[in-house]
């Protein structure tokens, strides 16, 4: 009886959480390496010379219209660095650092502020 009851707990734990909203830093640092960073650490929407997450480029032409970044210098800039954003997918911290992001469902630039008022975020 408790076999049974101990393979189920097994596979349910095993399959992906479903839609969550993750928001914080959304870094862009280099062409095609793209990672959003909230309280619980880096998630690669896309890494060059891999593949982007399932869903990551409909999301992000539909979310960024070429809006001002932040460079890592902290300049304004068009080009690479960072801004601040939500991601609404899929993701699951126990397949590792890039392979994380399971799908994504859209992408939202958000106020830069958001960002920089939550404490829970290390800093860009």
């Amino acid at each position: 009886m408790l076999r049974p009851v101990l393979l189920t707990a097994a596979l349910l734990a095993a399959l992906p959480a479903g839609a969550e909203t993750r928001c914080g830093w959304y870094h862009n640092p280099t062409p095609a390496n793209v990672i959003l960073e909230d309280a619980d650490g880096q998630w690669w929407l896309s890494m060059q010379g891999g593949p982007a997450a399932p869903g990551f480029e409909d999301a992000y032409t539909t979310a960024f219209d070429n809006r001002l970044r932040i460079d890592y210098a902290g300049q304004v800039t068009q080009r690479y660095g960072y801004s601040c954003a939500c991601a609404e997918g899929e993701f699951d911290a126990s397949r590792g650092q890039y392979d994380n992001v399971i799908s994504i469902r859209s992408l939202k630039e958000i106020p830069l502020a958001r960002c920089e008022q939550d404490a829970a975020l290390p800093p860009p």
